[in-house]
C-alpha cells in the first residue's frame, strides 16, 4: 500500500474514532485512544488492517512528540543548571554602571562627572588696573571645572562607602572624597574620612544636581568637605540630624590646621503632614571651632607676610579676592593687622544658617542664610574680629514638568526624574529648566 493510501485509510479510522468519541458522555483524551481502537476492533467497527495501517501512519507523530518533549526536558535542565553553578559568581547591575554579589551583601558602582565651562568677564581690573591682585583670574577663558571618577558601593550591606578622585585638582585635593558610612541603623549612622560637613543645603546637593551652574556666596563661607568623624541619622520619617568633629584645614596632613564642630538639623513639613507632590524643607546649621593660618605669601611688592582670614571670589569663578581679610606681617593697613611673621594666627570662627526649600510639583524656591563672627589673634596677641553674611533667594521652574518631591530626599535634593531622555532622533527633550538667582555678600 502506498504511503498516500496508508494516510487515506488512517484519516477514515481518525473519523470514525472521532464519531465514536462524540457519543460518549465523557471526553477521551488522547492516552485513551489505543484502548478505543481496541475497542472498535474487537467489535467490529474497523478491520485489522484498518487498525494496523493507523497505528503505522501515526507512529511518526508520537516519536516527534516523545523527541520535542525530551528537548524541553534537557533545556530545562541545563538551565536550571547553569543558574545554579553561577549563582555564586553575582551579576551586572541591572540600572547604571557596577557590580553586586548574589547576595547582595557587596556592591560597587563607577561614579563621576566632567564639567566643562567658559567664562567671559568685563572688568577694568582686567584691563590693567595696578590694584589688582590677580588678573590673570579674571581673564577670558575656558575651564575644565570637575573632571572627577570613583567607586561607591557597600559592603556587608550595612556599611557604604565612597571614593572619589579629582582629576583637575593639585596634590592636595586629589583625593575629592574618601569615606566609609556605618548604616545598619537608620537612625543613628557613623561616617568616617572626608566628606562634605553637614552645613547647608545648596553645599549637600551634588555638584550635579545644583540649581546654577555655581553656587552662591554662601557656599564660600562653610566648611565643605573636610576630613573628620560624624554622627547623622533619621529619627523619624520627614526628620534628619548630623553632628561632625572634622579637621579645620582641607589637606589630609595639616601642622596646625585647627579643629571645629558642626551640625545640623531639617524637617520636611509635607512628609510629616502626607502632603504629596510638594516640599516644605526647613533647616538650621552652626559651626564652631578654631582654624589656625599661617602666612606663606607676600603682596604689593614689599616685605610684608600675609595670610587670608577671610576671601571671597565672583560666583563666576573668574575674579578672586573681591573681598579679602587678612594678615599683614609688616605693616598696619586697611585690610589687615601687624604680626611678626612669620607667625600663625588663631581664627575663632563661629557661624550659623538657616535655609528653606519650597516645591509643588515642577516650581521650587529655595533660600539661605550664612553669617560668620570670625575673632583673630596673632602671636603678638593683635586682636581684630570681624562678621560676614552672605546670603540667596532662587527661583527654579522644570518646564518639562520634573517634578520636585520626587528627587528630595533626607534633608537634601538629589537627581531630577527626567521624563524623556535627551534624544535628537526621537524627539526627547531632556529636562529643560528656568530659573534665576539673586546672591549678596
Amino acid at each position: 500500500m502506498t504511503q498516500s493510501n496508508k494516510l487515506i485509510a488512517a484519516k477514515r479510522v481518525a473519523i470514525a474514532v472521532a464519531a465514536v468519541c462524540a457519543s460518549l458522555s465523557a471526553p477521551v483524551h488522547a492516552t485513551d485512544s489505543k484502548a478505543l481502537l481496541d475497542l472498535m476492533l474487537k467489535k467490529g467497527v474497523i478491520t485489522q488492517k484498518d487498525y494496523d495501517e493507523f497505528l503505522d501512519a501515526t507512529k511518526d507523530q508520537a516519536e516527534n512528540k516523545a523527541f520535542r518533549e525530551q528537548r524541553i526536558d534537557q533545556d530545562v535542565s541545563k538551565a536550571v543548571k547553569f543558574l545554579q553553578k553561577n549563582a555564586p559568581n553575582g551579576f551586572v547591575r541591572p540600572n547604571g554602571a557596577g557590580l553586586e554579589t548574589a547576595d547582595g551583601n557587596f556592591t560597587m558602582n563607577l561614579t563621576g562627572r566632567v564639567h566643562f565651562d567658559t567664562r567671559m568677564i568685563n572688568s577694568e581690573f582686567a584691563k590693567g588696573d595696578s590694584n589688582d591682585r590677580d588678573s590673570a583670574s579674571m581673564a577670558n577663558n575656558f575651564e575644565v571645572r570637575r573632571a572627577r571618577i570613583g567607586l561607591s558601593g557597600t559592603v556587608f550591606k550595612d556599611i557604604g562607602y565612597e571614593v572619589v578622585t579629582n582629576a583637575v585638582g593639585s596634590n592636595a585635593n586629589l583625593i575629592d572624597t574618601a569615606f566609609m558610612n556605618y548604616n545598619y541603623n537608620r537612625a543613628a549612622q557613623v561616617r568616617v574620612g572626608r566628606f562634605k560637613q553637614p552645613f547647608s543645603l545648596e553645599e549637600l546637593t551634588s555638584s550635579n544636581n545644583i540649581d546654577f551652574m555655581e553656587r552662591s556666596y554662601v557656599n564660600q563661607l562653610i566648611p565643605g568637605k573636610r576630613l573628620g568623624a560624624m554622627l547623622h541619622g533619621i529619627p523619624a520619617d520627614g526628620y534628619t540630624y548630623a553632628v561632625s568633629m572634622y579637621q579645620s584645614d582641607f589637606t589630609q596632613v595639616s601642622a596646625d590646621g585647627g579643629t571645629e564642630a558642626a551640625g545640623r538639623v531639617t524637617a520636611n513639613l509635607s512628609q510629616i503632614a502626607g502632603v504629596k507632590d510638594s516640599v516644605m524643607h526647613f533647616g538650621f546649621a552652626g559651626v564652631s571651632g578654631e582654624t589656625n593660618v599661617i602666612p606663606t605669601s607676600s603682596s604689593g611688592g614689599g616685605s610684608s607676610t600675609t595670610a587670608n582670614l577671610l576671601a571671597l571670589r565672583s560666583e563666576a569663578r573668574g575674579m578672586s579676592n573681591i573681598l579679602r581679610i587678612r594678615q599683614s606681617g609688616a605693616n598696619l593697613g586697611t585690610d589687615g593687622f601687624s604680626a611678626p611673621a612669620p607667625s600663625s594666627t588663631k581664627i575663632n570662627r563661629d557661624m550659623f544658617g538657616l535655609e528653606a526649600a519650597l516645591a509643588y510639583d515642577a516650581f521650587k524656591l529655595q533660600a539661605e542664610i550664612v553669617e560668620a563672627k570670625l575673632s583673630a589673634k596673632n602671636a603678638s596677641d593683635s586682636v581684630m574680629s570681624g562678621q560676614g553674611r552672605a546670603y540667596y533667594i532662587g527661583a527654579v521652574y522644570n518646564i518639562t514638568g520634573e517634578k520636585w518631591s520626587e528627587n528630595y530626599s533626607n534633608g537634601a535634593f538629589g537627581s531630577l526624574k527626567i521624563k524623556q531622555n535627551f534624544n535628537p532622533s526621537t524627539g526627547g527633550t531632556g529636562a529643560l529648566q528656568v530659573g534665576l538667582r539673586y546672591s549678596a555678600y
